[in-house]
């Protein structure tokens, strides 16, 4: 009793943590209070396998917290549906793109503003979304406080959002895990099902931007895939109207999920056949499916005057001219490029067939008829434009982790010794590729190609920046040095670099941290490159620290009259000098005190910038800088 008592007290602190920003006590406290609950709970008896999954919820929860949410690319479709609803009871979405600043010029035939993106993920929204509206009147009301706006566009209505996402995602992956638990065993169904979510762009629309259908997509695809096998193992009334409701939810979330009918499909002839299938139940998957997807026809009525239609328009599938071969494998968002451990989970699709026909092939065909979708739209080379990988196919990951597990099984078989230690390393590694990944695109880094030996390239560095914020956190600036010459030992004044000289036009990520753009145009009379609103940053490699007077060469650029640049050493100011549109040298020193052994980072930090023609262009440039001479 007690430890479902502090169970569930952590996990609505973890919950309101995750909601309220101005409150984040609860995201340490709540997962840990909710850790205490399960190791104070009787384990003889085995009641502390229920109180697993609101752990993990609870621990999420406040994870999230920590992370930087991002509304962009699609969200404010996806959530314009529910701001409009509750706050303005209509769908006329144009205050929702005054507030978000987007044009306003494309209309329907019934006068509103066109929405091309589904309703479905406003309506799995909706309770968390009401249920902070009244925790914010409430709080309001007790504190006499207004901490947010009650409008519904603030930070706790889209965290309201970005919660259930989360808890879709979660329990998704338990399902998996359910589902799988019998075919394999407890260890591969967890490898498998949390190996999927880890390493797939499901992470990603989880945790960073959850107001996207990618992760509601994913969790109501596996609990459909669960339902699935429910309705084959135990086949009734009620498990074919679950699979019903849950195929109209993965449909209503991304209407492309209507492909998972084909896996529906074979099950129904198959108990048809076997006489385990009645007609009326199939009848009543067929009705809880329309009913489930009629809050999208109703929202297609309203907008475009049709109760079915294609709000991208006629054309948009182009079913005969569809290409398999760029979504699935090319660099640019291909999804086994971007999400290599999804090719084990195709593979695996295969080697399953012996164990399950009708589960793989079914799974198979599905697979089949995603990536024809996917590649039959205008856009498929770019995979949905500003995407983190192939973020179209995030609805069959469910079927790629029954994939994998299938492949995990094979591989374990044919392993004597410790046969799951291989296959649990690599997929801890490519669950440390994936957040890599996901913070060089975060970093603007890779928004379309992912060139292989690039990434490659940014991994390793990461992997070294890592190792040395750990090893300095640990032992100081001496571990730091030592992970410096482990993973790389290039210095200034070696052969890496023996004039002390930073070339801005021509340099490559060997200098460059963050805060650069272009280069000069070739026939430049000077050669620079473009620092970009508000810091831009290279790195100083040294093995031994002392005092270097330092040069560095840089203007403003035109259309900036003046510019004010603050020169910093490792986080420590040294001067600070004016820039005009002709160039300028700036003297300073970097002394020895503020340097350390291994990389140091050298910053200009800058007052103004260009102003911006598009306000969605991203960062603006600061200054043109030609280059840093040490002595």
């Amino acid at each position: 009793m007690w430890g479902l008592l502090l169970v569930a007290s952590g996990l609505l602190w973890a919950a309101q943590a995750a909601i309220d920003p101005l409150r984040p006590s609860g995201s340490i406290l709540g997962p840990l209070m909710a850790v205490a609950g399960i190791l104070v709970e009787n384990r003889t008896a085995g009641s502390w396998k229920r109180l697993v999954f609101p752990v993990i919820l609870a621990v999420t929860f406040g994870i999230s917290t920590h992370i930087r949410l991002e509304f962009r690319a699609d969200s404010g479709s996806y959530f314009a549906y529910l701001r409009s609803m509750v706050f303005d009871g209509d769908l006329d979405f144009a205050n929702e793109w005054e507030t978000w600043g987007w044009g306003g010029e494309q209309r329907t035939e019934t006068g509103l503003l066109t929405n091309a993106q589904s309703v479905g993920p406003a309506v799995l929204w909706s309770p968390a979304y009401l249920a902070t509206h009244a925790y914010l009147l409430v709080d309001r009301s007790l504190t006499g406080v207004e901490r947010y706006e009650l409008e519904g566009y603030s930070a706790p209505y889209r965290r309201a959002a970005s919660l259930t996402t989360l808890t879709l995602v979660v329990l998704g992956a338990a399902l998996l895990f359910r589902l799988m638990f019998p075919m394999f065993g407890a260890q591969i169904a967890i490898l498998a099902a949390a190996g999927a979510v880890l390493t797939s762009p499901v992470l990603y629309y989880a945790f960073v931007v959850p107001t996207m259908s990618h992760g509601v997509t994913f969790g109501a695809a596996a609990a459909l895939l669960w339902g699935w096998d429910r309705a084959r193992r135990l086949p009734s009334l009620g498990s074919w109207i679950f699979l019903g409701v849950t195929l109209g939810l993965v449909t209503i979330c991304r209407w492309q999920g209507a492909v998972y009918s084909l896996l529906i499909l074979p099950l129904a002839l198959q108990g048809l056949r076997n006489k385990t299938v009645r007609v009326a139940w199939l009848l009543a998957a067929a009705g809880s499916s329309l009913l489930v997807f009629s809050p999208q026809l109703i929202a297609w009525k309203i907008l475009f005057g049709h109760w079915i239609t294609m709000p991208q328009g006629h054309g948009f599938l182009g079913f005969s001219s569809a290409n398999f071969f760029i979504p699935l494998f090319s660099a640019n968002h291909g999804f086994f490029n971007w999400t290599p451990v999804m090719l084990f989970g195709f593979i695996g699709l295969f080697v399953g067939l012996r164990r399950s026909p009708l589960l793989y092939a079914s799974a198979l065909i599905v697979f089949g008829a995603t990536a024809w979708v996917n590649g039959s739209v205008p856009d498929y080379d770019l995979a949905a434009g500003d995407a983190f990988g192939a973020r179209r196919f995030s609805l069959v990951v469910p079927l790629m982790a029954v994939g994998l597990g299938a492949f995990l099984d094979a591989a374990s078989s044919a392993l004597q010794r410790s046969p799951l230690l291989a296959p649990t390393a690599l997929l801890l590694v490519l669950f440390l590729w994936n957040l890599g990944l996901i913070t060089h695109f975060r970093d603007r880094k890779y928004r379309e190609m992912a060139p292989l030996e690039e990434l490659a390239a940014d991994q390793a560095r990461s992997l070294r920046q890592v190792s040395q914020e750990l090893l300095g956190w640990a032992f100081g600036e001496r571990g730091r040095a030592v992970a410096y010459e482990v993973f790389s030992a290039e210095y200034f004044y070696t052969r890496f670099n023996r004039s002390g000289t930073i070339d801005l036009r021509n340099a490559g990520p060997d200098y460059l941290l963050h805060g650069w753009s272009s280069g000069s145009p070739r026939r430049a009379p000077r050669p620079f490159r473009r620092a970009l609103y508000p810091e831009a940053c290279v790195r100083i490699p040294l093995r031994e620290p002392f005092d270097l007077r330092t040069v560095v060469t840089a203007r403003a650029p035109e259309g900036l009259d003046s510019q004010t640049v603050t020169v910093t050493l490792n986080g420590e100011d040294l001067t600070s000098a004016n820039l005009t549109y002709a160039w300028k040298d700036i003297p300073f020193t970097m002394p020895e005190r503020y340097l350390i052994p291994g990389e140091n980072t050298l910053c200009f930090r800058f007052r103004e910038a260009l102003p911006a023609q598009d306000p969605a262009a991203g960062p603006r440039v600061a200054a043109h800088v030609a280059r840093v001479q040490l002595p």
